[in-house]
């Protein structure tokens, strides 16, 4: 079914539902009926019903009586009343083909506005998380958990029950709620102590500008009662009106609940986050006072099943000089991803270091002094004892063997995607559980998977681990540190030329055991490099025919 939901036909009369089914119903229109009211009142709670056909009275109710009950349970229906038409009516006869046709093509340009609305409310969607994106590049405490919260209060109003329409508007209200505060001076919002009640008279003026920047915009929904009132309290406390109880929309009391919870869950300049079970009680301790105790018991009923991820950000520090690629990640990157920080320098970028937690370092070589890096990497290493994931962005490939083996270079041109999925497979590796060290490793055979893609997976997860190869009676050994091949030894052969020959092997039994590490470093060059040069010098020694099953020696005398 497309365009429009279910008709729903009300009549006491079978043979007039019936052929009012017959006649209506299409590809376009599913169509349901019942001679019941009862029957009908639960149509309309379960099923998807847009439009509403009334040919019966009801028994102790005016028509009008039913239809505002009809649009209490279903808020934004199409209620029609059909008068009766067969033999005998007693009320004006009409033509049925002209009232089927009155009907059928109120159907269409309902179908076709549905489908406008439904693209109206996608574009607005996609424009909206892009301007949050732009604003988040220059404002990272009052822009970065606008999802969140709008996540968190779709789940209340679902479990609420409110209706579908409703609790997208709810949803985008939350979006676009803290909008408002563009217009207030930087420097109130970035105050890291208390403001003065001076101070705060425009922070709570920000409700009120938000709905007047939105004045002129088309939404699909009504949104100023409820981004107008999100910070109004239950007891009357609050701002920018004071009202109170359920003078307050219901969209807004939601939201106040959602944004204080993500609001206590996260840093601020004034003040580091809470964890969530500090935050829940804290909300409990204010029921009936800031919220609204009923929404309150929605909202702790899906506590620690149902809350949106509200975890301790990761850091992705960029050390560049003019700052364009921490533009481009920020602008690539949900705030709640990460925070991404710049420094313009390597002095900026050690007391960033100093005194936060990097995770992630980007840094654009063209922006560095090579003794400057050197200098960087080891206060990093060794002073700090940060163990940051390096991601080192350098002019050209032979640049590739003069960085420490801790280090990840990414040959440039980049393209902004590559370096985002970069990024953000070495997060999504830092939030997963630690891998097991234990010596009873993954194990498997060379003829099922492949070296070549053994060493990219590792490379991808910026896995540490050991690689254990046995064919026969040859022994070869891996290390991997982040991803990184820092060793490789087959009997007495060691360095590239030993990951060249195991390259070779199409056979043998391996064994990986994540966590080990070893202090003979022997291999400098880039793991993707070495995978692309190995497979590069087989071609050119083999002519593109296939290696013999045991595999044969390569020549190394090109990789250095």
């Amino acid at each position: 079914m497309s365009g429009l939901r279910k008709v729903l036909i009300f009549d006491n009369n079978e043979q007039e539902r019936n052929f009012l089914r017959f006649l209506l119903e299409t590809e376009d229109h599913a169509v349901i009926d019942t001679d019941k009211p009862i029957e009908a009142l639960r149509m309309l709670q379960e099923e998807d019903i847009g439009m509403m056909l009334i040919g019966s009275e009801v028994e102790g109710m005016s028509r009008q009586d039913f239809r505002d009950l009809i649009h209490k349970l279903r808020p934004g229906i199409s209620s029609i009343f059909i008068p009766p038409f067969h033999e005998g009516a007693t009320e004006l006869s009409i033509n049925i083909e002209e009232l089927v046709g009155l009907l059928k093509n109120y159907l269409r340009n309902m179908g076709v506005m549905e489908n406008e609305i439904a693209e109206m409310k996608r574009f607005s969607h996609a424009i909206v998380d892009r301007l949050l994106q732009v604003f988040q590049v220059n404002d990272k405490y009052f822009f970065n958990n606008n999802h969140l919260v709008a996540e968190l209060s779709g789940k209340i109003a679902v479990k609420m029950g409110l209706d579908e329409n409703l609790i997208e508007a709810i949803q985008m209200a939350a979006l676009l709620r803290d909008l408002g505060k563009l217009l207030i001076e930087r420097q109130l919002l970035e105050e890291k102590g208390r403001l003065s009640p001076v101070e705060l008279t425009p922070m709570k003026a920000h409700p009120s500008y938000t709905v007047q920047i939105l004045r002129q915009v088309r939404f699909p929904w009504n949104l100023d009662s409820i981004i107008g009132q999100h910070h109004e309290a239950y007891d009357g406390s609050g701002y920018p009106v004071g009202l109170k109880g359920r003078e307050i929309s219901v969209g807004a009391r939601i939201i106040s609940i959602a944004d204080t919870y993500c609001a206590m869950t996260t840093d601020r300049p004034y003040r580091k986050a809470i964890s969530g079970e500090e935050a829940l009680k804290d909300i409990l301790h204010n029921a009936g006072r800031q919220f609204d105790p009923e929404i309150v018991e929605v909202f702790l009923s899906i506590a620690g099943r149902e809350l949106p991820d509200v975890r301790e950000k990761k850091v992705i520090l960029t050390l560049e000089r003019e700052g364009n690629i921490t533009t481009a990640m920020k602008l690539n990157m949900p705030a709640q991803e990460a925070d991404i920080v710049h420094a313009a320098s390597s002095i900026e970028a050690v007391e960033i270091v100093k005194h936060k937690t990097a995770h992630v370092i980007v840094i654009d070589l063209e922006d560095l002094r090579p003794e400057a890096f050197w200098e960087f990497h080891q206060i990093v290493r060794v002073t700090f004892r940060s163990e940051a994931i390096m991601l080192v962005l350098i002019p050209n490939r032979n640049d590739m063997q003069d960085f420490p083996p801790d280090v990840n270079l990414i040959v440039k041109p980049v393209s902004m995607d590559e370096l985002v999925t970069k990024v953000r497979t070495i997060l999504d590796g830092l939030y997963s559980a630690p891998a097991p060290t234990s010596a009873a490793g993954l194990r498997g055979n060379l003829k099922e998977f492949e070296l070549a893609d053994l060493i990219q997976i590792l490379n991808m997860g910026f896995k540490t681990a050991k690689v254990e190869i046995i064919r026969g009676t040859g022994k070869g050994m891996l290390y991997l540190e982040r991803g990184k091949i820092v060793h490789a030894s087959l009997g007495n052969i060691k360095g590239p030329e030993a990951f060249f020959e195991l390259m070779g092997w199409k056979e043998g039994d391996f064994s990986i055991v994540h966590g080990q590490v070893t202090k003979d470093l022997n291999v400098m060059a880039d793991t993707m490099y070495l995978i692309l040069e190995a497979v590069r010098i087989m071609d050119e020694r083999n002519a593109g025919s296939k290696l013999s099953e045991g595999g044969s020696h390569i020549s190394c005398d090109s990789a250095s």
